[in-house]
């Protein structure tokens, strides 16, 4: 009898069946590249691009697997051509991405796709052999991918990817100018999945709980001025109160205190020396964001409202994309990019410090 009960606490635990758990893709990426600002709509021009993947699919054995539904955790190698190959050039780019079933079932379904790498892009400008490139101002740059596609079972192996995506690169701003390009595409792909096994699903297991208090410290520099470029130090404290919604989700509200310098510089472009003080170089915005959490690391966009904004030399609201890392309890990493509709104004990295209550005495 403790033998059969033994028995049968495991089988109720985990869920055995024999699954494919890699993958191998390709995918076709026709689009255009879209001027953002006038300064880049000579760079304008229909791109393809092509992509090779490696894919850990049926992730069992993590504890967000149980909430996101046919997962996948892709490595991939992305080549595009922007169509302009003395200006823009071609890109080759190293990236990961997390896909996971938004609607429907393993044979068919709608997916969200969410990526990040780097990539190099073969023409950057160049103030005497090529400024007409006014979007990018370094070979390497940062990369952010985001899609939705339909994903459709074939055979007991082959699968069809066919869906719309954006893709973004630029280096935040460490090199001037720094445009950064923006690239709608539509794609199509298939996949074949090898590595068939039995997996286990444990049903026990949870996902990691995130701080409901959150207070953050952040670095960036940046470069200013194409002719005589100048860098500039900035510095971010800011605050977050999370509300989860699901254990792999959360939505979260804040504030941010920013320095940065460049607020004087730019209002007044012929002094090359203007006053810089607390009064015309800080700001402070409020904003709300949402958070994908794998794990220990978590996927996050928030939208922010300048409420001080000196000179009003940005536009009155900033988006961020970018990861938190979790190394414990109350310790985070984190990363983000911070953008004004489509235009990189930086990348900020730093830590975090996370806690769950505020005591007032």
């Amino acid at each position: 009898m403790y033998r059969f009960l033994i028995i049968f606490i495991t089988l109720f635990h985990f869920k055995a069946n024999a699954q494919y758990t890699r993958a191998l893709g390709g995918m076709y990426f026709p689009g255009f590249l879209y001027a953002h600002t006038a300064d880049a709509r000579n760079l304008e021009a229909h791109i393809q691009g092509f992509e090779v993947s490696y894919s850990q699919i049926n992730n069992t054995g993590k504890a967000w697997s149980n909430y996101y539904r046919d997962a996948e955790v892709s490595y991939n190698f992305l080549f595009m051509n922007l169509g302009n190959p003395d200006i823009t050039g071609k890109i080759y780019s190293l990236g990961t991405n997390f896909n996971f079933n938004i609607k429907g079932n393993a044979n068919s379904h709608i997916a969200l796709r969410m990526g990040t790498g780097l990539g190099y892009i073969t023409q950057k400008f160049d103030f005497y052999n090529n400024r007409k490139n006014m979007a990018i101002g370094s070979n390497i740059n940062g990369c952010i991918q985001l899609g939705i596609y339909y994903q459709r079972k074939l055979s007991p192996k082959i699968y069809l990817k066919s869906g719309i995506g954006i893709t973004h690169f630029s280096n935040g701003s460490i090199r001037v100018p720094n445009l950064g390009v923006n690239m709608p595409s539509i794609f199509l792909g298939l996949q074949t999945r090898y590595n068939y096994k039995n997996v286990k699903q444990d049903t026990t297991l949870k996902p990691v709980k995130q701080s409901k208090h959150l207070l953050l410290f952040n670095y960036a520099f940046k470069e200013k001025f194409t002719a005589k470029p100048r860098v500039f130090n900035i510095f971010n404290i800011g605050y977050r109160m999370t509300k989860s919604i699901s254990p792999v989700r959360d939505w979260y509200f804040g504030g941010d205190l920013v320095w940065d310098a460049t607020h004087p510089y730019s209002h007044d472009l012929k002094n090359p020396n203007p006053r810089v003080a607390i009064d015309n170089s800080t700001e402070v915005g409020i904003l709300i964001g949402h958070q994908y959490n794998i794990g220990k690391l978590s996927f996050l966009t928030d939208i922010g409202l300048y409420i001080i904004n000196p000179y009003q030399t940005k536009y009155f609201s900033y988006q961020r994309l970018g990861f938190r890392y979790r190394f414990n309890k109350n310790w985070y990493a984190n990363g983000t990019l911070k953008i004004h509709f489509g235009t990189a104004d930086y990348f900020e990295w730093g830590i975090g410090y996370g806690f769950n209550k505020i005591k007032l005495k």
